[in-house]
C-alpha cells in the first residue's frame, strides 16, 4: 500500500509517496493559481503514481486552520482559494480515494514527534521559526489541539513591550531591526545577511543576533515552563543550521543560570527531517486518521 502526499505551499507544491514507511519519488510543481488548475495539477500527478504504486489514499499538508474533523480548511493563507469550503469532500471525489489533510505546522510536528527527533520522548513540543513563530503539542504522539484549535500557535505569546514571540524572536525580525538601525528598506537586509555581517565584525549585526539569541531563549524557556515537556524539536530555517542552534542553546543555557532555573533548563532538539517534515507528517496524520 501507498500513500500519495501533498505539502502546499504559496509557491509551490511538494509532493512524494509514502511506500514501506519511507518518503519516495518526491518533486515540485509551482501553486497554480486557481482552485480548477489546482485540482487538476493534483489529479494528473496521482494518474502518474499510480502507474507505479498501489495508491490507497492521499495525505495533504496544508497552510491555514485547518479542521480535519470537518474537512474544512479556515483562516486565510498564501493560498486564498482552498478556504471556507468542504475541500477533503471535494477531494474525496476527486480522487476517488480517502483523503486527510492537516495544517503544515501541525504535520511537521507530528513526522517528528512521531518517527524524527522527538520519537523517543512521550510530551514533545514542536517549534517552527520561519518569518513568524508556530508548532506544536504532541502528547503520544498525538496532535493536541486545544478548545478552540489553536494550541501551539507559540509566536502570539506577549514577551516584552506588547510584542510577541513572532515580532521579536525570528531572524526576520533581527534583519528588519538592523535595517531600521542602519537606515535602510525595511527588508532589504535577510537574516542570513546579519548573521554573516555579526560574523565579520560589525556591531550593530553582532548586537542584533545577540537579540535573536536572547529572545529565542526567552520565549523558548517560557514554553518548558508552561508545558514542561519531554524535549523541544525546533524546526523551520534556523534548523539548517547547526551554528545557529548552538547559539540558541548557549544563550538558553545562560538565562537558565541567571534565573536560577536549572531544573527548567529544556531539551532541545534539531527538527530531524527538515525540508520533508511536512510530507512525513501528513502520511503518519493519514493513518491515524484512517487507519
Amino acid at each position: 500500500m501507498a500513500i500519495l502526499l501533498f505539502d502546499w505551499g504559496g509557491s509551490s507544491i511538494k509532493y512524494g509517496v509514502w511506500h514501506q514507511q519511507t518518503l519516495s519519488d518526491t518533486g515540485a510543481v509551482k501553486t497554480p493559481d486557481s482552485w480548477e488548475k489546482m485540482q487538476a495539477q493534483l489529479l494528473e500527478i496521482c494518474r502518474q503514481y499510480q502507474q507505479r504504486y498501489d495508491i490507497q489514499g492521499v495525505a495533504i499538508s496544508a497552510p491555514g486552520s485547518v479542521d480535519p474533523e470537518r474537512g474544512v480548511i479556515g483562516g486565510l493563507s498564501a493560498i486564498p482559494y482552498i478556504h471556507h469550503f468542504p475541500i477533503v469532500e471535494a477531494l474525496t471525489a476527486l480522487f476517488g480515494l480517502p483523503v486527510s489533510i492537516e495544517n503544515d505546522a501541525n504535520a511537521a510536528g507530528i513526522a517528528e514527534a512521531a518517527l524524527g527527533a522527538g520519537r523517543d520522548d512521550r510530551h514533545v513540543l514542536f517549534v517552527i521559526v520561519g518569518s513568524g513563530v508556530g508548532g506544536a503539542i504532541l502528547e503520544d504522539k498525538v496532535l493536541r489541539r486545544g478548545s478552540h484549535g489553536y494550541a501551539g500557535e507559540f509566536g502570539l505569546m506577549t514577551l516584552e513591550g506588547g510584542q510577541t514571540f513572532s515580532e521579536l524572536g525570528t531572524a526576520v525580525a533581527m534583519a528588519r531591526r538592523y535595517a531600521q538601525r542602519m537606515s535602510l528598506e525595511r527588508d532589504s537586509v535577510s537574516g542570513a545577511e546579519v548573521f554573516r555581517l555579526a560574523e565579520q565584525g560589525d556591531e550593530v549585526a553582532k548586537q542584533e543576533v545577540a537579540q535573536f539569541y536572547h529572545w529565542m531563549a526567552v520565549g523558548l524557556l517560557n514554553l518548558q515552563v508552561c508545558y514542561d515537556p519531554d524535549c523541544l524539536v525546533i524546526g523551520g530555517g534556523i534548523s539548517a543550521s547547526d551554528a545557529i542552534f548552538a547559539g540558541i542553546v548557549s544563550r538558553l543555557t545562560d538565562l537558565v543560570a541567571e534565573k536560577n532555573l536549572a531544573e527548567f533548563m529544556p531539551k532541545l532538539l534539531l527538527c530531524q527531517y527538515r525540508n520533508d517534515a511536512n510530507l512525513i507528517g501528513a502520511a503518519v496524520s493519514f493513518t491515524q486518521q484512517h487507519g
